[in-house]
């Protein structure tokens, strides 16, 4: 069953359009009493189509859903920016994961430079597929890309667990570190993971971030790519949390 994220203002009027409408009505080819996903970020309802026309969907509220498929504990991926469309790739399989929270993040090895000009737009694609594949994978809440920032103008101080994936860690084969933080996880810890670019992560960056509260950690004895180390993390916290 397809889900829609849709304004709190449309959920009210119980009406759907522009491009959800569109995708209900020629992409799903939904009918008259088909059954939907709608929610307002906030809260989840299974809703019956009532009527389909001029590409605007109305619709009628069952129930409430209860939600159950959110992780734990809320994930923030500070991600150095990468090149070409690893970014996109990084958002939408991070957020089938259960990430909640994305930033850009431009360090001294990140190759691409941002003109502050079409930040914006960048912003609004990312999210774009932040609510396209929370959607697609039913998440209670849908994942946002809230900034792109250089390193230092990022605050940190909100996390309870601040996890440094730093592939020197992984070459000097240490490997417990990233273990005992996500054993000691806890239902409601705010959880930050950062990630350097394909250039890895300069030593005087790890000096700060060491006094920022992270921990290094290698991922396993292999050197993961910057657009792999999102989703090891993610999946090893979701087995440690939620696989029983």
């Amino acid at each position: 069953m397809q889900k829609y994220f849709i304004p709190k203002e449309s959920l009210e009027k119980r009406i759907i359009d522009n491009s959800d409408a569109f995708h209900i009505i020629k992409v799903m080819r939904n009918r008259i009493g088909d059954q939907i996903l709608v929610s307002d970020n906030d809260k989840t309802y299974l809703a019956e189509i009532a009527s389909l026309e001029n590409n605007k969907v109305s619709f009628e509220i069952i129930h409430e859903e209860a939600g159950i498929n959110e992780l734990p504990v809320f994930v923030t991926i500070f991600q150095g920016y990468p090149k070409g469309d690893k970014f996109e790739d990084i958002i939408k399989h991070s957020t089938e994961l259960g990430c909640n929270e994305f930033y850009g993040v431009m360090m001294k090895r990140s190759i691409v430079k941002i003109d502050e000009k079409k930040k914006d737009s960048r912003l609004e694609r990312f999210n774009k597929i932040c609510k396209e594949a929370s959607e697609q994978s039913l998440r209670y809440n849908m994942s946002r890309v809230t900034d792109i920032l250089p390193l230092k103008k990022i605050d940190f101080s909100s996390y309870d667990k601040k996890i440094l994936c730093y592939e020197e860690s992984a070459k000097e084969n240490e490997q417990s570190n990233f273990k005992s933080i996500i054993s000691t996880l806890k239902k409601g810890d705010r959880v930050a993971i950062l990630i350097g670019p394909e250039g890895g992560i300069d030593p005087d960056e790890v000096s700060y971030l060491i006094d920022k509260g992270f921990i290094p950690c290698g991922l396993g004895p292999r050197i993961l790519r910057t657009e792999t180390a999102s989703m090891y993390a993610l999946s090893a916290i979701s087995y440690e949390m939620e696989l029983k």
